[in-house]
């Protein structure tokens, strides 16, 4: 839930700001905000396919990180930390088949 807000936050910020960042870094922050929050509805309602959906989510968080440390502001450090994190967490998880 953290990576989702964080990443949604950091690119409505963006968005407001009028920045001038990459295409790919938009796209990459607005798909690991969907695949985050994705990830936790489908950890709630322990969807069938939840090794796979977590491991999109571990992927997709990995990849924001890298691009989100290219930058040297703040909250950029940040969402690089946050996604991280979750990474690790969901990697570090064993799953069950359902």
């Amino acid at each position: 839930m953290e990576t989702w807000l964080n990443c949604e936050n950091l690119l409505i910020s963006l968005i407001q700001n009028s920045s001038s960042y990459s295409l790919r870094t938009t796209q990459v922050l607005d798909e690991c905000a969907n695949i985050c929050l994705g990830t936790m509805h489908a950890i709630k309602g322990g969807h069938q396919n939840l090794t796979e959906i977590a491991l999109l989510c571990v992927g997709i968080c990995e990849e924001c990180a890298e691009i989100c440390e290219r930058y040297q502001e703040v909250k950029f450090q940040t969402c690089a930390a946050i996604c991280r994190e979750c990474s690790s967490i969901f990697a570090s998880v064993n799953y069950p088949a359902l």
